[in-house]
């Protein structure tokens, strides 16, 4: 049961992984067909595939040091640790590279090819706060895709709260309706200007900030209430609510494209479309996972496709590794090969793009490993010490 639910989560991550490197790679090849290209770009929303993974792990966890500690203190504490020292190691080490890398292109002339823009020392320590999600020069411009860190980060902050007012599901829709309505008056006396047909202009701050994606999260952590037993295996499902997951996910996603990519209206209903999306893809993955694992050994054995679960598996175990990371690999493909991409043909495009984003996907995916063990390894060692302090303090 345990190992069916994280193989479903990872799954959703190497998914969401797949998506975020293909869209980000997919600007050098215009001669792709119309249809990949529309698919590529669908892969933005996989940034809001991770935002409801990661509000299923976090109330997951929270429940499970719940009822191994009585203390409310003793629950955040923990939390805000292993949290810290899952996010921070890493992120603090691209902010070092990233800026090296850039600091080096500019030397050198070859500025253009860096989507960092024009920040200071103040959005650098805004980063290292974690605080950037705040701040227009700081939520993208330090480390490439790192607003999406930033405004995980910042949910982070009152996930305790949330899940402590949980207890009490009066007051967790109370709350919930009032972030849903922050996060819509927010926006609509910003960018929208009181009006819901709006049009906030894709990767630009106001698509970025909190207000815009923080629905997602609340859209992940109503999912584990409510989905709890679906999402753990520990309720079976008919096959026919299996494929009523998955058309869901399919319905949600075709609306996310027609507000995000056809009619590019990246609005805050796009992310939340596409959080819901995500939630139904993750129940469709977590029930065809336990109908597999109660089928007879031959038949898993026939129908299963290992090689495929084995490379989602490392792929959603190095996701966080592999979006810091895979920004230096798109960058090299494209110092290499500037312009040679965009004079080929659609199926010669294809192709190139399949290889590439192969390429990329494997060579940061190694990356991800080289820091796994030379960074993130040591932080979790130290966290571990600090959690076992932790622990003997309140015990």
């Amino acid at each position: 049961m345990q190992q069916g639910r994280v193989a479903a989560l990872d799954a959703g991550r190497a998914l969401a992984i797949v998506g975020v490197v293909a869209v980000h790679l997919s600007f050098q090849f215009p001669n792709l067909p119309g249809a990949v290209t529309l698919l590529t770009h669908m892969g933005q929303y996989g940034v809001q595939l991770f935002f409801v993974i990661s509000a299923i792990t976090i109330f997951m966890t929270l429940e499970m040091d719940h009822a191994r500690c009585v203390d409310a203190r003793h629950v955040a504490l923990r939390f805000y640790i292993k949290r810290f020292f899952r996010i921070a190691p890493l992120y603090y080490a691209a902010i070092v590279i990233y800026g090296l890398i850039s600091y080096g292109a500019t030397r050198s002339g070859y500025e253009h090819a860096w989507v960092l823009g024009v920040h200071g020392p103040v959005d650098i320590l805004l980063n290292m706060l974690f605080l950037h999600a705040l701040s227009p020069t700081a939520i993208n411009n330090v480390v490439p895709g790192g607003w999406s860190i930033g405004v995980e980060m910042l949910f982070y902050l009152i996930a305790p709260l949330l899940f402590f007012l949980a207890m009490n599901r009066k007051r967790l829709l109370l709350a919930t309706v009032i972030l849903l309505a922050l996060s819509f008056a927010i926006t609509s006396m910003s960018e929208c200007h009181g009006v819901l047909d709006c049009d906030v202009t894709n990767n630009s701050y106001s698509y970025f900030w909190p207000p815009v994606q923080g629905p997602c999260f609340i859209v992940g952590m109503w999912a584990w209430y409510a989905f709890r037993s679906h999402l753990t295996g520990d309720e079976r499902v008919t096959r026919l609510k299996s494929y009523l997951y998955a058309s869901l996910a399919l319905g949600f996603a075709i609306v996310t494209a027609m507000l995000g990519v056809w009619l590019a209206k990246a609005h805050a209903l796009a992310p939340l479309f596409a959080a819901c999306s995500a939630v139904a893809f993750l129940l469709f993955v977590c029930t065809r996972s336990a109908h597999k694992a109660s089928a007879p050994p031959i038949m898993r054995k026939t129908q299963s496709l290992s090689m495929i679960r084995r490379c989602a598996a490392a792929l959603g175990r190095e996701s966080y590794g592999i979006y810091l990371w895979h920004f230096i690999c798109v960058y090299v493909t494209f110092h290499f090969f500037e312009g040679r991409f965009k004079e080929t043909s659609d199926e010669t495009a294809l192709a190139l793009y399949g290889a590439t984003l192969t390429a990329v996907l494997a060579a940061s995916y190694a990356l991800s490993r080289l820091s796994d063990r030379a960074i993130q390894g040591r932080a979790t060692r130290l966290s571990q010490h600090l959690l076992a302090a932790l622990d003997r303090h309140f015990n």
